[in-house]
């Protein structure tokens, strides 16, 4: 095993780490829950181990909340897959006026509107990776599930990449970060105190708190990546530095 693939070898389960993290998330907020989520999120040992529960504040308060949710109210169950599909209805889709939208543009535009300057911002973020929103052409692309989606699209791209490719990587990384910084924390925390302001579940309130805790946590954890040797570039040599062979 060569030096960069030992080194490979200690980050490859940061990466996977990140795609679980996001694949969940995503799937949180992008639609309604499923049947088949709710039972694999009320599954013995899922929730409590969701990564950095235990180093984390707010990730633990969000573990703690859905736990008890779950552990009140039967996953499986046809009330509580109603309540919570009310619960996702109400908040973040209609039909009154919405208390938590999910989309970036109605935060950071003054008059909450959609389409706005920030959603073209993030077309053009997802087409440097060929990516396209589904319903571009009806549903703004800043939807917090898209956006989770992406992230956890670069997180898969960054681990198919590999040790063979880690100018790639590190450019993955690197552009996973500014995502994070410019778009996702630049207003998830305020969608977040609506949920947990808004939300009569505390499953929903839970993944609000859930929610904010990883993101925040994922710009350390990137930062930390990054700083690793594997993508640091060589050191270059002065110009007229004297010979090393002779």
């Amino acid at each position: 095993m060569t030096q960069s693939q030992q080194q490979w070898h200690y980050l490859q389960p940061a990466l996977d780490i990140r795609i679980f993290a996001y694949d969940f998330l995503r799937r949180t907020f992008l639609h309604e829950p499923a049947a088949s989520y709710l039972e694999t999120v009320a599954a013995a040992g899922f929730i409590e181990h969701f990564p950095f529960a235990g180093e984390n504040k707010a990730i633990r308060q969000g573990v703690h909340e859905v736990q008890d949710y779950l552990q009140t109210n039967n996953a499986t169950d046809a009330k509580t897959y109603s309540q919570l599909h009310w619960d996702y209805t109400r908040l973040f889709i209609g039909p009154y006026q919405l208390p938590a939208p999910l989309w970036e543009s109605a935060y950071v535009s003054e008059k909450r509107l959609l389409f706005q300057e920030s959603t073209f911002h993030v077309r053009c973020e997802y087409a440097q990776y060929g990516f396209l929103a589904p319903n571009h052409h009806k549903e703004a692309d800043d939807h917090l599930g898209l956006e989770l989606d992406f992230m956890y699209q670069l997180a898969c791209l960054a681990s198919e990449k590999g040790h063979e490719q880690p100018a790639a990587v590190r450019e993955i990384l690197n552009n996973s970060q500014l995502f994070l910084t410019n778009h996702l924390l630049n207003w998830v925390p305020a969608l977040a105190r609506d949920i947990r302001q808004h939300a009569s579940t505390g499953f929903y309130r839970g993944m609000a708190s859930l929610l904010t805790g990883y993101l925040a946590l994922d710009v350390q954890i990137l930062g930390e990546l990054l700083s690793n040797e594997v993508f640091c570039d060589p050191p270059l040599l002065a110009v007229n530095s004297p010979p090393i062979l002779k």
